[in-house]
């Protein structure tokens, strides 16, 4: 198995969790919005990075040695979905059909 795969899938799972209408295209992610009335679609793909960098080492060189942090990184917060989120999910599969 490829180095990051099973955190890749977690991932992915995680997106299409996060976001009502996404799917699997081949190798990409696809989220639907719409976006001033017209049907868009973001497409993320996930790659496991070669070198482990910190949060704010802008300037690291790939290949470069990097010591690891030992301070506690803050868990991301995620925030409820707004109304207008809601809506726009809404008025997605409705476009759908679902």
């Amino acid at each position: 198995m490829a180095k990051g795969q099973i955190s890749k899938q977690d991932a992915t799972q995680k997106i299409l969790e996060l976001f009502p209408g996404s799917f699997i295209y081949e190798k990409e992610i696809r989220i639907p919005y719409i976006e001033e009335g017209e049907n868009i679609q973001i497409k993320c793909t996930l790659t496991c990075a070669k070198v482990n960098v910190g949060e704010n080492d802008e300037a690291a060189i790939p290949g470069e040695t990097i010591m690891e942090s030992t301070s506690p990184q803050a868990e991301p917060s995620i925030s409820a979905p707004t109304q207008e989120e809601k809506d726009t999910v809404k008025s997605l599969l409705e476009s759908f059909g679902l």
